[in-house]
């Protein structure tokens, strides 16, 4: 009786569940995407300067050279001339990045196990709150490591202490999109999704192509102190604009997320058996989706060591790099929407696997790249790679019945949750190991990783040959 209850009270037909619609009289409303423009401009502005703050502060610091030597590696501008000492500042400035990203996935990992089935009672609107307001604070003790030129490398590591108790990305990304699952129709789904993803690669584009002028304009502590001001912003928007979606969600405190009988619900209901494969279906999914994020987090932070190494890039040429490779992305990802998905109704599925496809080529690029307009050739080829992870998504919530999304996206979570604590280990040993031989190695990693994710939404395709409709949900 509980659980028809329970059903009756999740069903997208009943007016009570979408507490949270569009603004009266207009066909969309702006929620969760200004909140995480800000943070992804944040990032962007932020990411290369805080990467060359680390590597001076290991020359420097760690490794003793003489400040003149090392400060070429806060040169905006001029070419990359420090190859006597790129090798070993990089080797260790990837070893204190390691550190680091794992102190940062510790907690979120752990928490995605609770926070994604305790939304379903006391709100989405905790799973984004409070990891912007560990972000906020993070930045600001950025601000404060950036002053303090006499701290080491190792001091870096402490910023991270907020934002890994807060809950991270991993956590925000889980409760933005619950939270969009909960204010949209079947129909508007994947759109809506999208426009989430336009906002961060808007704000990823807008901060990477502005950051070399940010930078040489204000400097190294007032950008970063910009930054913080951007967080500051996104924090109160979420805090004070943003409503919860969910009607009669209660107040719970820390001793109400601890709960272990929110594990076993979410490990009950994701892995219990399905009609026509759905409980492969549905882990395949969360595996192909889980190593795209397994290959961001290895690979983040070693981008701009692998252009300055191989390619001899400066930081404006990566920032440059990465801002149109992003708007590149983001024009490819709206016209493959547009054309392909609402005008020729290809589903969610075929569009994430060729998009994967695509990705697969352009690591196989970068592997073999000597010239700048080979990473852009692909960049180009993968234009649409965007679209993979919020399709899968969205065609979860599609063939999922309602009363299982977040169990399924908690399951989710705590999966990519874990990669964080894996795949920056894993990436920067072969780094470390590869840099002075064949420093491309992380991207035939890549590759080899994605080509999974090809196979895995293959064998839901095939699963899926057999239903009425590509959307067919699946049974409870």
């Amino acid at each position: 009786m509980a659980q028809d209850d329970d059903n009756e009270r999740l069903s997208e037909d009943n007016a009570n569940v979408n507490t949270i619609s569009e603004v009266p009289g207009k066909r969309y409303g702006i929620t969760m995407e200004f909140p995480m423009f800000l943070i992804m401009l944040g990032i962007s502005l932020a990411g290369t300067a805080i990467s060359n703050i680390l590597l001076y502060r290991t020359c420097v610091h760690s490794l003793e050279y003489p400040e003149d030597e090392c400060r070429i590696f806060l040169a905006i501008d001029k070419k990359n001339v420090t190859n006597p000492l790129e090798g070993p500042v990089q080797r260790y400035a990837t070893l204190v990045g390691t550190v680091r990203g794992v102190l940062e996935a510790l907690v979120p990992a752990f928490l995605s196990f609770f926070l994604g089935v305790w939304s379903d009672s006391h709100g989405r609107k905790p799973l984004i709150v409070w990891p912007i307001f560990g972000i906020t604070i993070s930045s600001g003790l950025m601000v404060v490591y950036s002053l303090m030129e006499s701290l080491g490398p190792w001091w870096f590591i402490l910023a991270a202490i907020p934002y890994s108790l807060c809950g991270g990305f991993t956590i925000m990304f889980t409760g933005a999109y619950c939270y969009l699952s909960d204010i949209t129709s079947t129909k508007s789904r994947s759109l809506r999704m999208m426009y989430l993803e336009a906002a961060v690669a808007c704000g990823s584009v807008a901060g990477s192509l502005t950051s070399p002028y940010a930078l040489r304009f204000f400097g190294n502590v007032y950008l970063l102190l910009m930054v913080t001001t951007l967080n500051v912003l996104a924090y109160v928007f979420s805090n004070v604009v943003l409503r919860e979606s969910l009607s009669g969600a209660i107040q719970g405190g820390i001793s109400s997320v601890l709960d272990f009988l929110l594990v076993k619900e979410m490990i009950r209901e994701c892995f219990k058996r399905r009609p026509n494969n759905g409980r492969s279906q549905i882990l395949l999914l969360i595996l192909a989706n889980s190593l795209s994020i397994f290959i961001l987090y290895g690979t983040v932070s070693l981008e701009y060591m692998f252009t300055r190494a191989k390619l001899h890039w400066t930081m404006k040429d990566f920032t440059q790099f990465s801002g149109l490779s992003t708007m590149i992305s983001f024009i490819g990802s709206g016209f493959v929407i547009v054309v392909f998905h609402k005008l020729l109704k290809i589903s969610d599925l075929t569009i994430s696997t060729v998009a994967y496809i695509t990705v697969v080529t352009e690591f196989l690029i970068r592997t073999c790249a000597t010239k700048t307009w080979h990473m852009y050739l692909g960049a180009c080829i993968a234009s649409f790679k965007g679209l993979s992870a919020p399709l899968i998504r969205s065609f979860l919530t599609k063939i999922l019945p309602v009363v299982d999304i977040a169990k399924v996206f908690a399951l989710m979570s705590a999966v990519e949750g874990l990669c964080p604590l894996l795949s920056p280990i894993i990436y920067n040993s072969l780094y470390q190991i590869t840099l002075e031989v064949f420093p491309g190695a992380i991207y035939v990693l890549s590759a080899s990783i994605t080509t999974i994710s090809v196979v895995c939404l293959s064998m839901v395709q095939y699963y899926r040959w057999n239903v009425s409709s590509p959307y067919q949900p699946l049974s409870a």
